[in-house]
């Protein structure tokens, strides 16, 4: 029986080991997958799907940048920072915070010449969320 079970452990850690993996697939292809899902979502024309997917692109690559720039490793378990690490990473989490709202409100502008409050509202929260997502 034990080795029944080990067999059937060691062939399931093989089949799962070559299904392709959705969560790594690379920033892009999330991207080109993430417009094509808002281009149906909100039914756009051929027209508005070109200057969306443009301006999609366009902007999810400026927050990347904004995340790169203020990205912090967390502390390994155990580890205790002193005040001036918690500080730096309090004011470099503010800073962060103003950078993307400066985005945001930059590209609100850009899309609401195609899309309606409403649908940028959840491009917003769909972003937000996955943002949660990534933290857990």
């Amino acid at each position: 029986m034990l080795l029944v079970m080990m067999a059937l452990m060691l062939t399931f850690g093989t089949l799962s080991a070559q299904q392709p993996n959705t969560k790594g697939q690379n920033g892009k292809e999330r991207i080109e997958q993430q417009v094509r899902q808002y281009t149906a979502a909100f039914s756009l024309n051929e027209a508005q799907a070109q200057q969306f997917g443009a301006l999609y692109k366009e902007y999810s690559k400026k927050m990347r940048a904004v995340h790169d720039l203020y990205h912090q490793p967390r502390p390994a378990e155990g580890v205790t920072l002193s005040d001036e690490e918690v500080e730096k990473r309090i004011l470099d989490n503010f800073a962060q915070s103003r950078a993307i709202l400066d985005v945001r409100e930059q590209y609100y502008k850009a899309f609401r010449k195609i899309l309606t409050p409403t649908q940028i509202n959840r491009i917003f929260e769909d972003e937000k969320a996955r943002r949660a997502q990534m933290r857990r």
